[in-house]
């Protein structure tokens, strides 16, 4: 069932088109469809008050940005399989490292306002809380806008945009698969790869900082990928629980 979306109607064909690609994408991104789950055009229109013109457009929009995939009835939500995963991680790391040595290189030519390297320490410290409480989504959260802190950093729009276009793809099989996590499990990565990777950038060190970053997404890579199976083993016990009871 589609999630209700309350929203002024906004004027314009094109602003209508512009509207109904940033709600449908919040919602792929808060996680409220799952991959594979089609999104019908008409209840998308009715939930958005609008035509169908500006939902099939916005679903191009979703389809070019590889959140949706099309199908002979439509669209549905994209599944990336463990090699697309592996591909999708690769790039992140390359271009996290190439972030986090562009941050240090603008903190080393004193570019960066000590109170951006202070938000940087307490988006690390707020990965940390999470990990301490057990939030397995709180984590993810925490880790996403940390990494995206780095990259605004770098001030390289065009790194932002493509980080956040492989975030977006990574959100929706993250959140849905996380959801089934009911712990972080032993082998969650301790945060002393953000310790580090803050302090190289904060000190303007970018060769510190690109080998920072580029061990800690090697840590990550390989957690983000059992992290995914973990899910899916949790999730068929559960099945298999429910099943016999």
């Amino acid at each position: 069932m589609t999630p209700v979306i309350r929203a002024a109607r906004p004027s314009g064909p094109h602003n209508q088109a512009e509207q109904a690609y940033r709600q449908v994408r919040e919602l792929l991104l808060a996680g409220q469809f799952q991959p594979g789950d089609r999104l019908n055009e008409v209840d998308l229109s009715e939930s958005l008050g609008m035509s169908r013109t500006p939902v099939r457009e916005a679903l191009r929009r979703l389809q070019s940005d590889g959140l949706v995939t099309p199908t002979g009835r439509g669209v549905v939500v994209a599944a990336l399989s463990t090699e697309d995963l592996r591909h999708a991680l690769d790039l992140q790391g390359a271009l996290e490292t190439l972030a986090a040595e562009l941050a240090a290189a603008r903190q080393r030519d004193g570019q960066l306002p000590p109170a951006e390297i202070d938000a940087l320490h307490r988006a690390a410290e707020e990965v940390e809380q999470r990990g301490a409480a057990g939030d397995v989504l709180g984590v993810w959260r925490a880790n996403l806008s940390f990494h995206q802190r780095i990259a605004e950093l770098s001030g390289n729009p065009l790194l932002v945009e493509s980080l956040g276009r492989i975030w977006a793809r990574f959100a929706v099989v993250s959140l849905h698969n996380l959801r089934r996590r009911r712990h972080l499990g032993p082998d969650h990565p301790g945060h002393p790869g953000h310790r580090a990777l803050v302090a190289a950038i904060a000190a303007g060190e970018p060769e510190t900082a690109a080998l920072a970053a580029r061990e800690h997404g090697r840590i990550g890579r390989t957690h983000y990928l059992a992290s995914l199976t973990e899910g899916r083993t949790e999730a068929s016990a559960d099945t298999e629980v429910a099943r016999r009871a």
